[in-house]
């Protein structure tokens, strides 16, 4: 009975784990982060519709599509590219889609966090992908981090908290599904907040 229980309890957190890890997918939030970062200012430019589907555009549904047909085709075995060997063509075309998406933001002359925080997302990427070639670093833990900071930086001081209960649970959420050990999820943290910081007040404001 006692079993049971305790089977039953870890199938729970199992799937709320799972639940966690899908929600806060760097590939879904990121369009919240620029949405707020392209409306929520006094003079809402006249093509932000057109700057915010750009972002939709190179962040989302392009990543997502190509997420799915790599699984499909077979070059990843699951939708977050378990398997630290088949990370980097999802990396690489994710920095393509990101340096694409700055060049698109630029010409539409978006605000320099929204320009920013694409850029943050090709440069951290591409450091993510250098490390992933040796160690499973969580791209989880630092895709989540990256918009906090940049909503920080815009005057969304979330309270802290919110923002660390946010990290702290996707990053449960990863280690309890077994794809990163805690020091990976740390890692993917501190990279994502520190990289994204630093970048933003070097080149954005």
């Amino acid at each position: 009975m006692t079993f049971r229980i305790y089977k039953s309890l870890r199938f729970q957190r199992e799937k709320l784990a799972l639940f966690t890890s899908i929600i806060f997918n760097p590939m879904i939030i990121s369009l919240g982060a620029f949405g707020i970062l392209i409306f929520d200012h006094p003079h809402i430019p006249e093509n932000a519709n057109a700057i915010f589907f750009s972002c939709f555009l190179f962040s989302n549904l392009i990543p997502v599509l190509t997420v799915l047909i790599l699984k499909k085709t077979g070059r990843i075995s699951d939708l977050d590219a378990s398997r630290k060997e088949q990370r980097f063509m999802p990396l690489f075309l994710g920095i393509l889609y990101s340096g694409a998406g700055f060049l698109v933001l630029s010409f539409l002359n978006a605000g320099n966090l929204t320009q920013g925080l694409m850029f943050c997302y090709m440069i951290n990427t591409v450091i993510i992908m250098v490390i992933t070639r040796y160690w499973k670093i969580s791209i989880h833990a630092a895709g989540v981090a990256v918009p906090i900071v940049a909503l920080w930086v815009h005057g969304a001081h979330f309270p802290i908290l919110m923002s660390g209960g946010v990290m702290i649970l996707v990053g449960w959420s990863r280690v309890i599904l077994k794809a990163h050990n805690v020091s990976q999820v740390f890692a993917g943290l501190l990279l994502g907040l520190f990289l994204t910081w630093i970048q933003l007040h070097l080149f954005f404001l």
